[in-house]
């Protein structure tokens, strides 16, 4: 018998067994599927079983060290200078049906070119109209005696912003919402105003002149100008249950049309508040266009 012969047949006494193609998933003649005997198939299995529950038991361990010994459900890990936000605040707006882009484009009177900016407010509105549990509302205002920083003001939304957002007669209506800190506390520069206020203007100085005068719920006025501002009654934020961040209407009525606005709104009268517009830090901006 030839060498390559030789290499096809298995010799098992006087008999000469032809190797299938498929002899490695069961060798009939050595007891073995997928080359391993059933026994060797039963060692192997208990290993990797033992070996597995281990790494899984290891993995739960730390990930319940770090559930529940590092995070906590009152206060965040990392807070004041540690936190990515450094105790300086910076802004959102609505509408923003799409978060990647800050350009807001419509037409007056037409009411599929805006009805998305408009049913994003009402979104929001409907957030800030979710009841209230009682037990975790406290006084507010100039007189109130229940100080307790573990309750919440409510934020009456029917009585400090507009229910009707203007884009069908060519006023627009810009939300603006301060970012959440934990602990923060605005630090006012002018006592006598104890709140943060915050101003609209255009980016440039013709984004400024078309931009006009803006009106401001809730607004602040002195020496014939204005600016909305976040009562101070909302501060701190201790992650209290049913806690509202204030909020400030921006209505812009001078528009002109078919020209795009740059705007930004920036954060005033706080000494703890550092205005970065490379970082947008203490600031927020966005485009309007309205066409004809």
């Amino acid at each position: 018998m030839s060498a390559s012969t030789r290499g096809k047949y298995e010799v098992d006494g006087d008999k000469e067994a032809p190797k299938g193609r498929f002899s490695f998933m069961y060798d009939s003649n050595a007891g073995t599927c997928f080359g391993r005997t059933p026994r060797s198939w039963l060692l192997i299995t208990i290993f990797y079983t033992i070996y597995y529950a281990c790494l899984a038991g290891f993995f739960a361990g730390m990930l319940s060290v770090f559930l529940f010994g590092v995070i906590q459900d009152e206060r965040p890990h990392l807070t004041g200078d540690q936190s990515l936000l450094r105790l300086n605040p910076g802004m959102g707006f609505r509408p923003q049906p799409q978060p990647e882009s800050s350009v807001i484009k419509f037409t007056a009177g037409k009411n599929a070119t805006y009805q998305k900016y408009v049913s994003n407010l009402e979104a929001l509105y409907k957030e800030y109209k979710k009841a209230v549990e009682p037990i975790n509302l406290r006084e507010c205002g100039d007189n109130a005696t229940d100080v307790d920083p573990t309750k919440v003001c409510a934020f009456d939304w029917d009585k400090q912003m507009p229910t009707v957002f203007g884009y069908a007669g060519g006023r627009p209506c810009v939300v603006l919402k301060l970012n959440r800190i934990f602990g923060w506390l605005p630090d006012p520069i002018d006592p006598a105003v104890p709140h943060p206020t915050v101003r609209c203007v255009g980016e440039n100085p013709a984004d400024n002149e078309n931009l006009g005068q803006p009106d401001y719920q809730p607004s602040l006025g002195a020496n014939g100008t204005s600016s909305g501002y976040f009562s101070q009654e909302y501060f701190p934020y201790l992650k209290q249950v049913d806690y509202r961040s204030p909020l400030v209407a921006v209505v812009f009525k001078n528009l002109p049309r078919n020209t795009l606005v740059m705007v930004e709104c920036r954060l005033e009268n706080l000494n703890n508040a550092v205005y970065d517009k490379a970082d947008r830090q203490a600031m927020v901006r966005f485009d309007m266009f309205m066409q004809e």
